[in-house]
């Protein structure tokens, strides 16, 4: 029972979270974004990408490249954010679609999803 009503509270966390990112003005995100480009040590709602750096490198480097930006037998993460936020990034690397290995959670655990997609997010 008290690991369910925490699974329902952290849930309704996130869903206010998300409502709240769904608000703010992706314009002057970007332009900022543009302006300062990528902040390897920033943390994300869930992850740093510093950490996550380490975390690609260790388990996705291997096909997407040395900085995810090189591509090779995955593609390129380049702007992903442009594809996906960093919810769905999350969601993605815990369920890939093959062939991309699913490395969660037997390989890499919660919090190395997160700093994983903030990483990601930040190319």
């Amino acid at each position: 029972m008290k690991r369910s009503l925490s699974s329902l509270l952290v849930s309704c966390l996130a869903f206010a979270w998300l409502a709240g990112c769904a608000k703010s003005s992706s314009t002057s995100e970007g332009a900022h974004a543009a302006a300062t480009g990528p902040v390897i040590g920033a943390l994300s709602a869930g992850g740093e990408a510093a950490a996550g750096k380490d975390v690609f490198t260790r388990n996705c480097s291997a096909c997407h490249g040395a900085t995810g930006t090189e591509g090779g037998i995955g593609p390129s993460l380049k702007n992903e954010k442009s594809r996906k936020n960093l919810a769905q990034t999350a969601a993605w690397i815990k369920n890939p679609q093959p062939p991309m290995p699913k490395l969660y959670p037997a390989a890499i655990g919660e919090k190395d999803v997160d700093d994983a997609a903030a990483y990601v997010q930040s190319l």
